[in-house]
């Protein structure tokens, strides 16, 4: 197994019985994630760009979803009291919980914010001296665009009257927005693939699904009685993330009452000023985050040693291509190579072969999924399958098929369209995959797709028009990997077996709340940047309107006037990271005794393992070895309560401390951060 199931037990398995009723997916649970969607959906943009004070999540364990699912729970417990029959089940609050996961991280960092941003972006910022009017506007298709430099400097600099021209913006975002259904509905058609597989044969632990359950309990009708939240134990690990963002709330209102600013602390600050090799580590940062704690303290011990002990590894190399006159930020003249780049380029390797190993594992389901294909017929689907082999094919075909359309008509060649989806899919697998099987929560990569390839084959074979739309696809889906969907997909599907919910119509929830998103949220956005502005002049932060843009075309105005070559060093360290995962994954599966898993070899060098994952790993890490060395599994047991209370106090506390600054007024809060 690339990414073995958890060797500690789990509370919380999953799997239903064969026995146990179907529940039905009903028309009140997906009518409430419906309306839940598309309220989250519609405030989050001003909440979390406007005035900062709450955002609906980052990563594989949303901050939304989980305060939606708190507050349904203690709604339910009312309904008990008065009319238990009317009560919501658990499938109904897993169907709810579930509409949310799939959907609500495209409104921050999953896709629609960069949407917007980048159509507007070239023709706001073209100038004489970077001539983009000339490299850059012959290679965007006129539909691509709502009008040109007047509408995009209402949306950068806000419209008269904050009035949005729809019908300018219509066209764009009408195909932006179908292309955005289709790779989910591709990532969907994929998951649902290879879902039955990793669940029910090689019996992946999803360790993440322990959070909401926490929250839910695992009765039929969930009340607060019944969940995690009536233990003392969970009690004492949410004060201690309560009261850090609390303090953190009343500096944000009385800067006289001192706060620990426990936020990206530059520790290489104390290297920077060395010599070589030493002053490599100065853009060495620490955070302490109490959710990545406690779920670091749930997950298996050998996945959390490899996160925090290749980060160490990944500084450790630094310091050696450092000592012979190596380091990062561009070539030397020493050695040609970029240790950085080098590095993440290993990690591109690594997982493409991951993903490689992925498909292999589950070579039989998907054989028998082609043999239904070329049988046209489907075989008889199991009532917790997310879809039939047959519809997940065809599905993902057609989705397929669709974008390659679209990029064709954008002016790319097939080939290259080819490519970048391809190692977009390889890289939604294996983030899965981390996800499935080893619970992180932040999933990164150090080199995107776009890069991988300028550098592997050069910008000169791909074109202007396939350069040019490789900035967009990179801006808007591809360079965030901590919001990729398919992971969240995957996590629903485990959900729904909780549940045991009847899973075509979870799937069809899922795809509509997907759709609600992109429709309510884009309309969110457009509002509110042509009301404020999204250049940061009305207390609007550059991320994540401009950062990503300002970045990507720049380095298109580069390729087209100096197309980088393909890099030989850069294809030999791709295959390299290849063959190192192979080699983890191996003496993983062959030596019970082997300790290290290959998941940090993945995301060592990723800005979330940089700035928050690796310290707070290390801290869960050993915690869960004091715990387990000195107290045992019944230990485990008993403080397990506790570090899902470090969780969800974080999660809820900032939740209702941004209910109060809603109240008071307070803006711009690092209570708020996460």
């Amino acid at each position: 197994m690339p990414i073995a199931a958890s060797r500690q037990s789990s509370q919380a398995d999953g799997h239903a019985s064969p026995s146990a009723p179907v529940a039905v997916v009903t028309p009140r649970a997906v009518l409430a994630g419906g309306l839940l969607v598309a309220l989250l959906a519609a405030i989050d943009p001003y909440i979390d760009f406007r005035s900062h004070i709450w955002h609906v999540g980052s990563g594989s364990l949303l901050q939304g979803p989980l305060v939606a699912l708190l507050l349904l729970v203690t709604g339910n417990s009312l309904i008990m009291r008065v009319c238990p029959a009317r009560a919501f089940t658990l499938g109904e609050l897993l169907v709810v919980y579930s509409m949310g996961i799939v959907s609500i991280g495209l409104v921050r960092q999953g896709g629609l914010p960069y949407l917007v941003s980048a159509v507007a972006y070239p023709f706001y910022m073209a100038s004489p001296s970077n001539r983009w009017a000339e490299l850059i506007w012959p290679h965007i298709p006129s539909w691509m665009s709502p009008g040109g430099p007047a509408m995009a400097l209402w949306f950068w600099e806000g419209a008269p009257g904050g009035v949005v021209p729809w019908s300018a913006w219509l066209p764009p975002m009408l195909m932006w927005g179908s292309f955005t259904v289709a790779l989910m509905l591709a990532m969907l058609c994929l998951g649902a693939l290879l879902s039955r597989d990793w669940i029910e044969k090689q019996r992946l632990t999803f360790p993440l699904v322990q959070v909401p359950l926490a929250v839910t309990g695992e009765g039929d009708r969930p009340t607060l009685r019944a969940s995690l939240l009536t233990n003392r134990v969970f009690w004492i690990g949410a004060a201690i993330p309560a009261v850090f963002a609390s303090l953190s709330w009343l500096h944000a209102v009385y800067p006289n009452v001192p706060a620990p600013d426990l936020r990206m602390i530059h520790i290489g600050a104390h290297f920077g000023g060395m010599p070589l090799p030493w002053n490599v580590l100065g853009d060495s940062y620490l955070a302490i985050d109490f959710l990545i704690i406690g779920v670091t303290f749930l997950i298996p011990a050998d996945v959390s040693l490899s996160l925090w002990l290749f980060h160490l590894l990944f500084r450790l190399q630094t310091l050696v291509w450092a000592s012979f006159g190596a380091t990062g930020g561009g070539s030397t003249a020493a050695s040609g190579i970029d240790p950085n780049t080098f590095i993440g380029f290993e990690e591109i390797g690594g997982f493409v072969a991951l993903g490689a190993v992925c498909l292999y594992q589950s070579r039989d389901a998907l054989r028998a999924a082609w043999r239904r294909v070329t049988e046209g017929r489907d075989e008889q689907v199991g009532p917790y399958e997310p879809m039939g082999p047959l519809a997940a094919v065809l599905g993902f075909s057609a989705a397929s098929a669709f974008m390659m359309w679209w990029a064709l008509r954008a002016g790319m060649s097939w080939w290259s369209f080819a490519l970048i989806i391809g190692l977009f899919y390889a890289i939604a697998i294996g983030a899965s995959r981390l996800v499935a099987a080893a619970g992180v929560i932040y999933v990164g990569t150090g080199i995107f797709p776009r890069e991988a390839i300028l550098r592997t084959v050069g910008a000169a074979a791909l074109g202007p028009a396939s350069l040019t739309m490789y900035s967009y696809l990179y801006i808007i889906y591809m360079s965030d990997a901590m919001n990729l969907a398919m992971p969240q997909m995957m996590t629903s599907f485990k959900l729904g077996r909780v549940g045991r919910l009847r899973g075509p119509s979870l799937t069809k929830a899922s795809a509509l709340a997907v759709v609600i998103v992109v429709v309510v949220g884009l309309a969110a956005l457009l509002k509110l940047v042509h009301t404020y502005g999204a250049s940061g002049a009305q207390s609007m932060w550059g991320w994540p309107f401009s950062s990503f843009s300002e970045r990507a075309f720049g380095e298109l105005e580069t390729s087209l006037q100096s197309p980088e070559p393909a890099d030989n060093w850069l294809r030999a360290a791709t295959a390299i990271g290849a063959a190192t995962t192979l080699l983890l994954t191996w003496l993983r599966a062959a030596f019970v005794w082997w300790p290290v898993s290959p998941v940090g070899f993945l995301i060592a060098t990723s800005w979330p393992m940089r700035m928050l994952i690796w310290a707070n790993v290390f801290v869960g890490w050993m915690l869960n070895r004091l715990v387990v060395r000195f107290g045992g599994l019944a230990l485990f047991r008993r403080l397990r309560p506790a570090f899902l209370g470090l969780v969800l106090g974080d999660v809820f506390a900032r939740a209702a401390l941004a209910a109060l600054a809603a109240a008071l007024g307070v803006e711009s809060g690092s209570w708020a951060s996460a």
